[in-house]
């Protein structure tokens, strides 16, 4: 019977218009993360409807390639890099080899997923895709996770039922279904910052309205996660947005919206326990401080591959440690919190060049480019929603997190579209 259903709902899946299935997978896909796999429910619903299609993808990329782009050098990068991070984990660990289901499934979410989506709106069937639906389905995926996550502080609702950081003594930080609220920061944060694009730089009329909704509902949501890096991050984003665009009366609605939100809910923050310690305390931050200076010795003693694809915290722990302004069991105890060092003790100055110059290279090129002004909002936007994805992914370790591997990379995607006017070639 599993069979058959699964056999139904693929043919099902390839029969349905390409954009209908990509959209409708993207607004699921924060539903089915780590908080999901907590029910049995769940976790065969993260395999139906998150991992299964994401298969789904590489294979109608193969088999339906468009020839659309020039493939360039710069996209063998995505596909290099997952490579090297499955070769890292054979030759420096056996998870491969003692769990090959669970291997199989965070190869998918973990380390491939970014380049599965990049190659399937590049150069596969999704290419078909406007790049408007795109951003208007990130923005309504945006707008129900800040509900979920205004819900989870005021009721203590959540979709599955996990305590998750309800835990935390004294009161909770918003994270709706993305597990943690630094991951579900960002990802409003770059639903805010693309709303803000779409109204200062003249986007389609039909996403205005939108844009202003996702301001308004997306806000509270932003600042009941309570972490400091996306709040920041956004705001840096939204100001330069802001200076660089051309509507006045846009930035003082944002400021405005920004303004009334934070009033209100001022009081119910300043109240929590939590509140109160991530306002006073800075030992976090010298923690921080501390794994940096660890993280860049780690990375010193082995420069070029590291010390293997989920090794961080055993090279952490096996070092000497020495502090003397607090103990060294509060290191012992703190993963690393900044994904690019993770990445360079992890996989090394290969690694980390894998991963990332392919944006280096699409930044670069978006700055000189000198496109039509109907595209431009679309690449403030993406640059500004890559902007709070960095800044946050540097004091939060996103290797956890699917969704945080999977964001940055639609992003990139619309970037090579938008810059590839010069790249063009003639379908057959």
């Amino acid at each position: 019977m599993i069979a058959l259903l699964a056999l139904a709902g693929l043919i099902l899946l390839v029969n349905l218009p390409v954009k209908v299935v990509f959209a409708s997978w993207l607004f699921l896909a924060p539903l089915f993360q780590v908080s999901a796999d907590t029910t049995s429910a769940g976790r065969a619903l993260t395999w139906a409807l998150y991992i299964a299609p994401a298969l789904l993808f590489v294979g109608l990329t193969f088999a339906r390639r468009r020839r659309v782009l020039a493939f360039s050098p710069l996209d063998w990068l995505p596909a290099a890099y997952a490579l090297y991070v499955v070769a890292s984990i054979w030759l420096t660990s056996t998870f491969i080899q003692t769990d090959p289901l669970l291997a199989a499934k965070a190869t998918v979410t973990l380390t491939a997923i970014g380049a599965i989506v990049y190659y399937f709106l590049t150069f596969g069937p999704g290419f078909d895709i406007p790049l408007p639906t795109i951003v208007a389905t990130l923005l309504v995926t945006a707008c129900l996770q800040s509900v979920m996550g205004v819900l989870e502080i005021t009721s203590g609702w959540r979709l599955w039922g996990d305590v998750g950081w309800l835990a935390e003594v004294g009161g909770a930080r918003a994270s709706a279904t993305l597990t943690n609220p630094g991951v579900l920061g960002m990802f409003l944060g770059s639903a805010i910052v693309f709303a803000v694009a779409i109204l200062s730089w003249k986007g389609p009329r039909r996403l205005r309205l939108l844009s202003w909704i996702t301001l308004l509902v997306a806000t509270p949501g932003l600042f009941l996660t309570l972490t400091r890096g996306p709040i920041l991050a956004t705001a840096v984003a939204v100001v330069l947005l802001l200076v660089l665009g051309r509507s006045r009366l846009v930035g003082l609605g944002v400021l405005a919206t920004a303004a009334v939100t934070l009033a209100f809910l001022y009081p119910t923050l300043q109240s929590t326990a939590v509140y109160q310690e991530r306002a006073t305390k800075t030992e976090t931050v010298q923690i921080r401080v501390v794994l940096r200076d660890v993280s860049l010795h780690l990375a010193a003693q082995k420069p070029f591959f590291g010390w293997g694809r989920g090794k961080f915290d055993e090279a952490k722990n096996a070092s000497e440690l020495t502090s003397d302004s607090f103990s060294v069991n509060a290191i012992l105890a703190t993963t690393s919190h900044d994904t690019y060092l993770t990445l360079l003790v992890e996989l090394g100055a290969i690694g980390l060049l894998l991963y990332s110059l392919p944006f280096l290279i699409l930044i670069f090129r978006s700055f000189r480019r000198r496109g039509p002004p109907r595209d431009r909002w679309l690449l403030a936007g993406s640059l500004a929603s890559l902007l709070v994805f960095y800044l946050t992914a540097s004091t939060l370790d996103f290797r956890f997190f699917s969704f945080a591997q999977l964001i940055p990379f639609v992003f990139l995607a619309m970037l090579r579209r938008i810059t590839a006017d010069e790249h063009v070639v003639q379908t057959p």
